[in-house]
């Protein structure tokens, strides 16, 4: 009798091992190249952006987390300054009000704490769920991590755009705060003139003063 108590706890053990194999993971594709269609054919001295507004499938695809479903729009920009002048992007010169990251990762994070307690219940019955219960906490809080080093690494942040250089990446808005029709002011960096771009104008000539 003890022994087939046994035998059955090692094929517990395997199944629930097995199944763990697929749980508490983080892979998300980078994000691709936007064709900045407003700068084709056009001479220099100019800037221009390009957007994609993030369906479920590109959050799926590029951030592996439905992050619409947590409250928040991710916009992927790419911004081209195709002049001699290095140019300042700073999200505060954005019309749309934008969230932090971290702030988003968090909230799409791996509940490792409740992922733990279901197993830790169920050890009190089974032994063999204390093991699983230590290794899927394990998977989760490094799923987490990368997750959140993926976020910040994917997003825009304030930075100098140099002449004739490209930047991307993505910002969050919430969802009750997004417009279709939103603006971005760069400024040049020498004499802090605005340029501004928006989804129905994204080109703007640079005049030499």
């Amino acid at each position: 009798m003890i022994k087939r108590s046994k035998n059955f706890c090692y094929v517990m053990l395997g199944i629930i091992l097995l199944g763990l194999s697929g749980c508490a993971k983080y892979k998300a594709r980078p994000l691709s190249q936007l064709t900045d269609i407003a700068s084709a054919g056009v001479d220099d001295d100019s800037v221009s952006m390009a957007y994609r507004v993030f369906d479920l499938a590109d959050c799926k695809k590029y951030l592996d987390r439905d992050v619409i479903a947590a409250g928040y729009q991710p916009i992927h920009i790419s911004i081209s300054n195709n002049s001699n002048h290095p140019m300042h992007f700073s999200r505060r010169n954005l019309s749309l009000v934008t969230v932090d990251p971290a702030d988003v990762a968090e909230q799409v994070h791996t509940n490792t704490t409740a992922r733990a307690m279901g197993y830790g219940f169920t050890a009190i019955f089974l032994w063999p769920f204390a093991i699983p219960a230590i290794v899927d906490g394990i998977g989760s809080a490094q799923a987490n991590e990368r997750l959140d080093v993926d976020f910040d690494r994917k997003s825009l942040h304030d930075q100098l755009i140099n002449p004739f250089e490209t930047i991307h990446g993505l910002v969050f808005v919430p969802l009750d705060s997004y417009k279709s029709d939103f603006q971005i002011a760069l400024s040049e960096s020498t004499n802090y003139r605005p340029f501004v771009l928006s989804a129905n104008k994204p080109y703007a000539k640079v005049v030499y003063a």
